[in-house]
């Protein structure tokens, strides 16, 4: 059954979750994972690729649309969920059609009103459910 992690961020701001999901993103390549990012529109699939290929100038993160070949990172704004079913990274306000497929969900939240409260609505979507559920609140350590 998938198990789903709610990392809950003391920003405001998407970029500072985009550089959160960064550091997601190199843990599970350092497991060898592969991870697809589900954005809410193709303007916020824009900013979140941006913010990859700028999370530093000596090590950015390559990526592809999930349109686009496989690649170990792809990002999607669409019901399509690749070929991988290892990391999902959800950053749309739904919960994703396909959630279930993926071994682990990370939730990623920040302190905007209105990702807080689509988090919520998500939180007990999982929880009702009976999908294996963790907190990380990292309001004071991040």
């Amino acid at each position: 059954m998938t198990k789903v992690d709610f990392h809950i961020l003391p920003a405001f701001q998407e970029h500072e979750r985009i550089k959160y999901v960064t550091r997601l993103i190199r843990k599970a390549q350092s497991q060898s994972l592969n991870v697809l990012i589900s954005t809410e529109d193709e303007a916020h699939q824009r900013a979140v690729s941006e913010g990859l290929w700028a999370s530093s100038p000596d090590s950015f993160l390559a990526h592809e649309h999930i349109e686009e070949d496989f690649h170990p990172i792809q990002i999607s704004c669409s019901d399509a969920c690749g070929q991988h079913h290892q990391v999902l990274i959800n950053l749309c306000n739904q919960t994703p059609n396909y959630f279930s497929r993926f071994e682990r969900v990370f939730e990623v939240v920040s302190q905007e009103p209105s990702v807080l409260n689509a988090s919520r609505s998500r939180y007990k979507f999982y929880k009702d459910r009976g999908y294996a559920l963790t907190r990380h609140d990292l309001r004071d350590r991040v």
